[in-house]
């Protein structure tokens, strides 16, 4: 007779917690908090607050949008997507964009979105997982565009894929976001940082 194994349940007290690529893919996580996976351990992190929501909703409803009239450039536009990086660390992006194409038949997690946004939170460590970690990590995957958007410095950082690595580029609160991954899209930066 083959036993159930009951849920893993996690919460703030699991943080730091080793867990593997199945129990982090198939735990019931406790809301609000937000959860990620690196080197094999649990990361607990708060939840977003009304400042991250303002700064996220209008980019993710600008590609929303973009998706809608560009159907057969944009397949998904994903709030919190899901990567895994390696067997031990797996990402929650703010936003992922999955654009049409030869990635298009390859499931989540291990489908990499070709754009990721991330809005940095205003601690040490998130500031340093946005812009180091997660950098390096979404490059060695294949993302061809990374967003970090940071309202305390009131710029956006897009590191977009080039034959050395990534090329950086800094946007202020009067500049607006284009990218050549989706031709046409405008997000002014002036109501969001």
């Amino acid at each position: 007779m083959a036993t159930i194994q009951p849920v893993l349940s996690l919460g703030p007290d699991d943080h730091g917690r080793a867990i593997t690529a199945e129990e982090f893919a198939e735990a019931f996580y406790a809301e609000p908090w937000k959860y990620e996976r690196e080197d094999g351990r649990l990361i607990v992190m708060p939840p977003d607050g009304p400042g991250h929501d303002d700064c996220s909703e209008p980019v993710r409803d600008l590609l929303g949008a973009y998706r809608v009239a560009h159907p057969d450039v944009v397949e998904k536009v994903v709030s919190e997507a899901w990567v895994r990086v390696d067997d031990g660390t797996d990402r929650i992006g703010d936003i992922g964009v999955f654009l049409v194409g030869a990635r298009s038949s390859i499931p989540r997690p291990e489908r990499v979105p070709e754009m990721m946004f991330e809005i940095v939170s205003p601690d040490r460590e998130s500031r340093e997982r946005d812009y180091v970690k997660k950098r390096k990590e979404y490059r060695h995957l294949g993302v061809l565009e990374y967003v970090v958007i940071d309202r305390r410095r009131h710029r956006a950082t897009v590191y977009t894929d080039g034959p050395r690595g990534y090329r950086k580029r800094v946007l202020r609160a009067g500049d607006v976001y284009t990218s050549p991954l989706l031709p046409g899209l405008t997000i002014p930066l002036a109501g969001i940082l």
